[in-house]
């Protein structure tokens, strides 16, 4: 399952808002990606996370190995909750 946001952080995702974005993926019981461009990065990998480099307004995918909307709605919700989208 895949859906498409757009970054709306001020300071896109830098290192602490890339930090706890991480911590929170890791926490899922299921894989997540961030596709961004050609890019596709494991979203529990700070690593991953910080080499694709999102500013704000980056278009971006999330993708997760799961067919419960449940989880993408999980997902979405700490986007939104973080002020990431």
């Amino acid at each position: 399952m895949e859906k498409e946001f757009v970054l709306k952080a001020e300071q896109g995702l830098h290192a602490r808002p890339a930090t706890n974005f991480v911590r929170y993926m890791a926490s899922l019981p299921f894989t997540v990606y961030l596709i961004y461009k050609e890019f596709v990065a494991d979203a529990k990998s700070i690593m991953a996370i910080m080499s694709v480099g999102l500013s704000k307004d980056s278009v971006f995918k999330i993708r997760i190995e799961s067919d419960n909307p449940e989880h993408m709605k999980q997902v979405e919700q700490y986007l939104m909750e973080n002020h990431l989208i």
